[in-house]
């Protein structure tokens, strides 16, 4: 029978010292003899404890111990601690559990986002097989659709070309393959840049565009390039989700020796519950809308990783049908 249970365990021990004090009642005629036993059998006692700890707990609880360190992948090994081992145990499992959860979660992110991009190619591939395959069986010597077929086709590849090009982006945003090249701007004047580069497009919808500088500052430290970016896609969604006879407004604030840049706008507004995945890639609040209006989709996950590079984070407020505010801080340059 294995002695590897508490209960089996602790019938051994009793049996041992049971015959141990049976052995010394015995043999002790006199007080010398009892004293000179009892000191044989607390020292007997000593050495079975020993013996059965180490050789039933603590080589078994070492081993453990040896591998939760051998899986935090260092070989500094502490000396066993009873009384250390069920923190670092609990606190090994949590970080496994952690690391499972995040696993999954990346997992389920891997796989809805290889939906989400074989769905968005899959739209212009399918558009322009169509117009191609009217145009072979005749559509080509028809002067009222060749061209606009033609036409159609040629956004379909621009929209696949877009697609292509933005994670591309955010693909070497994430593998850090693009390095920012951080110097002081002048972020009023390229916001303007931007805004002017927008004029035809909102007025189109009728929005007014506006520039608010509450700042004492105009210069930040960042990549001009990339904040650019930023300011493109902010402005654009907020013209593509704005309301006829809108306005879209950049403002800036000081923030001690930072500054406060705010895109806000007066349109559709942003349901609470769609908020915290804004920032996903090829996620859409409105999905029939947004296909409708264009857009790959990937413009605010773009927009988060450039942030994520300067260290700052994209932050919204938004309530619907009243309007949405985008907002990020960088520091302030001289």
């Amino acid at each position: 029978m294995k002695i590897n249970t508490p209960i089996r365990i602790a019938i051994f021990l009793s049996c041992i010292i049971f015959a141990l004090a049976v052995i010394i009642f015995y043999f002790g005629e006199d007080r010398l003899n009892i004293f000179y036993s009892l000191v044989v059998f607390f020292v007997f006692v000593i050495a079975l404890i020993y013996y059965v700890v180490k050789q039933f707990f603590h080589e078994r609880i070492k081993v453990i111990y040896k591998s939760i360190y051998k899986f935090k992948g260092t070989s500094n090994i502490k000396e066993l601690d009873i009384d250390n081992v069920e923190q670092e145990a609990e606190e090994w499992a949590d970080a496994k559990e952690e690391e499972l959860n995040a696993y999954k979660r990346h997992e389920n992110y891997r796989r809805e986002f290889i939906g989400n991009v074989s769905h968005e190619l899959k739209t212009p591939i399918f558009n322009i097989q169509g117009y191609i395959q009217t145009l072979l069986d005749g559509g080509l010597n028809d002067e009222t659709i060749n061209m606009k077929y033609l036409e159609r086709t040629n956004k379909s590849v621009d929209r696949m070309i877009n697609i292509v090009e933005d994670l591309e982006v955010i693909s070497r945003l994430e593998t850090e393959d693009t390095q920012l090249e951080f110097q002081p701007f002048n972020i009023v004047k390229l916001s303007n840049e931007v805004l002017e580069a927008f004029e035809m497009k909102a007025e189109i919808m009728n929005i007014s565009l506006e520039l608010i500088n509450e700042s004492h500052a105009e210069y930040v430290i960042g990549d001009r390039d990339k904040i650019q970016q930023v300011f493109m896609n902010l402005i654009s969604n907020s013209i593509k989700y704005g309301k006829k006879g809108g306005t879209t407004q950049v403002k800036f604030y000081d923030m001690n020796n930072n500054m406060l840049i705010e895109v806000a706008d007066d349109g559709i507004g942003i349901a609470e519950d769609s908020l915290d995945r804004l920032f996903e890639r090829f996620y859409r609040v409105d999905k029939n809308r947004s296909r409708e209006i264009g857009g790959t989709g990937l413009g605010l996950a773009i927009v988060k990783h450039i942030l994520e590079g300067h260290n700052q984070q994209i932050n919204v407020r938004s309530t619907v049908g009243v309007g949405s505010t985008f907002s990020f801080i960088l520091e302030k340059g001289k």
